[in-house]
């Protein structure tokens, strides 16, 4: 079977986001193997329509619909169609009072919202009817692609609103007008009545009476007493012969009074009925469960209107209660999970196991200053001496040509080299030439540009030297935390030590160029000294040997000279390349401390799903209101978690999986930078949940293997036959109570389940139940699963079917229908009535019935409730005066007392007289003591004559207007002209009405 979910409005969407996420929970998929699910999602509102909307995530993966399974029905124009409303014929034959919709429009502020307006909802839907149908046919074609043809409509929603109230009908129309078979196409309309408590800020006004007269029109239409309009202006009004199958009506309290959070308990609840009804009765096979939502375990005609075959009250109404008695796996497993996401993280922030512990939640003790001072750390980072002078190259290409050497090997290279060019020259040029050689050197040959030049050319890169500098450090850091040595709070910390140590030696550069001006200062003195030496010796004496030892002097003392001025030089240049790494470090610090701070907002999330999890007041199977009955340990589950926790093997292993997943976001190349861009904290908190989940089970199978300790996989049959296996009667007392607590969503009056009147089929079964329930099946303990079977049938007086079912071996479901009832059944009506009649008395009628109704207003829709004599004779009196106007209603004398008497006239099918019938002796006492078969034939001699030709021309009508009226003149004057008198009041309104009928201002004419 093919299933298209369709919700609408709010509670719609919540309801098939509790519903994706139990399928992806319970298969690990959006869709179970071989099953074919469609969904549309219908509001006004694109609040939970956003792609990242992190309500739709479960086990850390979205279950978002795509945009193909959305449609949003916002900023249609709805003034301009106000304005031609001609060229909408879907729209303008039930839009109402153009003036009363510019007052709405005007008070809408931003996007147009349903807005607890049910026309308004219609309004909306209608704009985007095509869309709805086009979406609808896309999805019914993608789920019969498989071959099944037949296909099951969902149509979700609630009452209290605008959207979802204001849309149903038309929703449901529009399906049932594409797919006309019934049987082929099933349509099921799930409808969440209003919560008579409602949260503050809840209702804006219309809140009640919003679901009373939505029950209206839901009725109306199953009855066949009512033809919605086609909002896409195509066929006029839709004859639609079975609107849907069945209608499920359910409140937040059940018939037990267990009473759920409508917003954040329910949506679940139904989601969890049909995840047991689409998926479950698949698999396990629930053809019971079709028979009663097509109402084919009874007489599902509704109830009509007296002497009539005209059906009022529909009874294709159901209800529905689940019960689940669970050891609750997903809650176990997601607790084990968390712990493990709890593990993996202070693995990653701290990396610190202790034995007693787990991962500790506190750095292990180290001396970062001492690690960050030694040499080969300084060399691997590019901080020692020969990187930041420049006597070895930093970025990639440069030293190779010529190769780099240290300034002091440059000299040292250089200067015996000069001395030997020297020597060939004039002995008188050899200081000179010498000074010449070094200078030229300095100013231009230094590495190929000279050292001033050279080293102003590298420090333009200081910025891309500090960020190859930082780069080396933290591809060092990003890889160790990547591979487990180290966690986020070192890296910080090395960080922290490695920066104070640059700031140590920047403030020790002063010394340090101070020095190397001193010696450079000394060796240009003992320069300047050899220089006048040279200068003071005659021709002859340079000629001599001297000269040789005042070169070679000279040349120590200019290598003296270049070295120490060079190393000023780089200095100076390794102040500015410090400050840069610096700048680049104090950056990279900020990345690690954002992605620390990223994974300390995820474990302290984790603690708080650790500390929400494992109620321990719910969780021994006693407490039997409950919709979820937790049946296991939750100490047994902590036990279970500590074990896994302080497995050392268990741990890393897990740790490395989670950090696998994280790093490989990051490339190939990864960086705290890419981890802080591609890794929020959203994608952070889904990963972990969603690999931590999976190693904890994994770690749970390999782990814990003696089979009374272990809490996943863990059959609840098991588990109950611990418990009772040595006590039947406190076994059958636990299924008695089970049973009896297992109710339907819904309060019934039992008055009205009892009442007996024209209309209601006597003998006909009503609010048919039926209970049933879901066994796994199992091979062990089967004389306790027989007892236990056995034990269910025998605790509910009606029906019960018990079903052994394959999966979900860890519950026993409970599922209680009842079907074939009237709305008139259900106890919040009456509540839901007054409060849609306070409404009504509350201002402007036609603007009220507006804001309430689709189309029209109550006029045009049979009533819920079965009227009584008053009601009736107060509602059949304007019928009464028309029939007296007619001539049906005759006033005349008995021809043999010669007393005076009324008289109702009327003839057979094949036009002759019937035997007249009398009333009573005058126009009002007949009035009064008609019954209900008698009032309906009144009304339908009266309908059908006002339907054909001879009074249909308005000269016409005014004749039988000007009857009306002397009929109630007669009454006044019986009533002593008394303009107060009751009885007068009560023919002066129904004349009223009756000239209303005449002129085609009620229905009726």
């Amino acid at each position: 079977m093919n299933h298209v979910i369709i919700g609408l409005g709010g509670t719609g969407g919540k309801i098939i986001r509790a519903f994706r996420k139990l399928v992806f929970q319970e298969f690990r998929k959006e869709q179970p193997e071989g099953m074919q699910l469609g969904y549309l999602y219908v509001d006004s509102s694109s609040e939970m329509m956003a792609p990242d909307d992190a309500t739709w995530k479960t086990l850390g993966v979205s279950v978002q619909l795509p945009v193909a399974s959305q449609l949003l029905i916002t900023d249609a124009n709805l003034g301009a169609r106000l304005d031609d409303l001609d060229s909408y014929p879907g729209i303008q034959p039930w839009i109402g009072a153009r003036e009363q919709w510019r007052d709405i429009l005007n008070s809408i502020v931003g996007v147009t919202l349903g807005g607890q307006k049910r026309r308004l909802g219609r309004f909306l839907f209608a704009c985007k009817v095509d869309v709805y149908r086009e979406r609808l046919q896309n999805q019914v074609r993608r789920v019969q692609a498989a071959g099944e043809t037949d296909t099951t409509f969902h149509v979700l929603c609630g009452l209290a609103g605008g959207t979802g109230s204001g849309s149903v009908i038309d929703a449901v129309a529009q399906l049932r007008d594409l797919y006309p078979d019934a049987k082929r196409y099933r349509i099921l309309v799930y409808t969440l009545l209003p919560d008579p408590y409602p949260p503050q800020n809840w209702d804006t006004g219309n809140y009640h009476a919003n679901g009373y007269s939505a029950l209206l029109e839901l009725n109306a239409l199953s009855a066949g007493a009512w033809q919605p309009h086609d909002v896409q202006g195509v066929k006029g009004r839709l004859a639609l012969g079975d609107p849907f199958n069945g209608c499920y009506v359910f409140g937040n309290e059940n018939d037990n009074g267990l009473t759920v959070d409508v917003d954040k308990d329910l949506p679940g609840i139904v989601a969890e009925f049909l995840y047991q009804k689409v998926v479950r009765a698949r698999q396990v096979g629930w053809p019971t469960l079709g028979r009663m939502e097509n109402a084919e375990n009874g007489n599902g005609s509704p109830e009509t209107a007296p002497g009539s075959n005209r059906g009022e009250r529909s009874k294709r109404f159901l209800s529905f209660g689940i019960k689940r008695v669970a050891i609750p796996e997903e809650e176990i497993s997601e607790f084990l999970g968390y712990g493990f996401a709890q593990q993996a993280l202070l693995q990653l922030v701290f990396n610190n196991w202790q034995d007693t512990l787990g991962f500790a939640t506190e750095t292990r003790s180290q001396d970062f200053n001492a690690f960050v001072r030694q040499k080969d750390v300084l060399h691997r980072w590019a901080l020692d001496d020969d990187h930041l002078l420049m006597n070895v190259p930093i970025l990639a290409g440069d030293g190779q040509r010529p190769k780099w050497q240290s300034m002091v090997a440059e000299w040292e290279a250089v200067i015996p080299h000069f001395k030997t060019v020297v020597r060939g020259l004039e002995r008188a040029t050899w200081l000179d030439e010498l000074a010449r050689f070094c200078r030229k050197r300095w100013d231009e040959d230094f590495r190929d540009l000279g050292v001033v030049t050279f080293f102003d050319t590298k420090l333009k890169s200081r910025k891309e030297i500090a960020r190859e500098v930082r780069g080396r450090i933290e591809r060092e850091l990003c890889n160790e935390w990547r591979i487990g040595a180290r966690g986020l709070d070192e890296c910080g910390r090395l960080l922290v030590a490695t920066m104070a140590l640059l700031d140590e030696r920047l403030n020790g550069l002063g010394d340090r160029l101070a020095k190397a001006r001193a010696v450079e200062d000394e060796a240009a003195a003992r320069l300047q000294q050899n220089s006048q030496r040279w200068s003071e010796m005659s021709l002859i004496a340079k000629m001599a040997g001297t000269p040789a030892s005042l070169l070679d002097s000279h040349a120590v003392y200019l290598q003296e000279l270049y070295v120490n001025r060079t190393r000023t030089v780089a200095l100076n240049g390794a102040k500015v390349l410090l400050q840069e790494i610096l700048a680049e470090l104090s950056e990279l610090k900020l990345e690690v401390d954002q992605a620390a701070s990223t994974v300390q907002t995820a474990l302290e999330r984790f603690g708080k799903k650790l500390g929400h999890h494992l109620n321990e007041a719910d969780a021994d199977g006693n407490d039997l209101r409950r919709h979820l009955i937790r049946f296991y340990d939750p100490s047994k589950v902590r036990a279970v978690a500590r074990t896994m926790s302080l497995d050392v093997e268990v741990q890393r292993t897990q740790a490395t999986g989670a950090r696998a997943v994280l790093f490989e976001r990051l490339g190939e190349t990864p960086s705290f930078a890419a981890f802080n861009q591609r890794v929020p904290l959203s994608t952070l908190l889904d990963a972990l949940e969603k690999t931590s989940e999976q190693n904890a089970r994994l770690a749970h199978t390999a782990l814990i293997k003696d089979a009374p300790v272990r809490v996943l996989g863990v059959s609840i049959i098991e588990r109950l036959a611990e418990r009772f296996a040595a006590d039947p009667q406190a076994r059958r007392t636990w299924v008695t109570e089970l049973v009896r607590q297992a109710g339907v969503f819904m309060r019934f009056e039992p008055l009205e389940m009892q009442r007996m009147a024209p209309g209601i089929p006597q003998g006909a079964p009503t609010a048919v139940s039926k209970l049933t329930v879901m066994v796994p099946k199992t091979a062990t303990h089967p004389e306790f699963v027989a007892a236990l079977k056995k034990d269910f049938l025998e605790a509910h007086s009606g029906d019960v079917e018990v079903i052994e079912a394959d999966g979900r071996t860890n519950e026993i479901t409970l599922v209680a229908i009842v079907n074939l009832f009237p709305l008139r059944y259900l106890k919040p009506l009456a509540h839901l009535r007054e409060r849609y009649q306070r409404r009504l008395a509350s201002g402007n009628p036609q603007r009220i019935n507006l804001e309430l109704h689709t189309e029209g207003d109550a006029s045009t829709f049979p009533p819920l409730y079965v009227a009584s004599q008053e009601d009736l004779r107060r509602d059949g009196l304007p019928q009464v005066l028309l029939a007296h106007a007619l001539g049906f209603i005759r006033e005349t004398v008995h021809p043999q007392t010669g007393q005076p008497e009324v008289l109702l006239l009327s003839k057979d099918e094949d036009g002759f007289d019937n035997a007249p019938v009398l009333l009573g002796k005058n126009l009002t006492t007949s009035a009064e003591a008609m019954d209900a078969l008698k009032l309906n034939s009144v009304r339908t001699m009266v309908t059908q004559a006002l339907a054909g030709p001879e009074w249909r021309h308005r000269d016409q009508r005014a004749v039988l207007q000007k009857a009306v009226l002397g009929a109630v003149e007669k009454v006044r004057a019986d009533c002593g002209d008394n303009l107060r008198d009751p009885l007068y009041l009560r023919f002066l309104d129904a004349g009223k009405q009756a000239v209303r009928l005449l002129k085609g201002e009620e229905t009726g004419s």
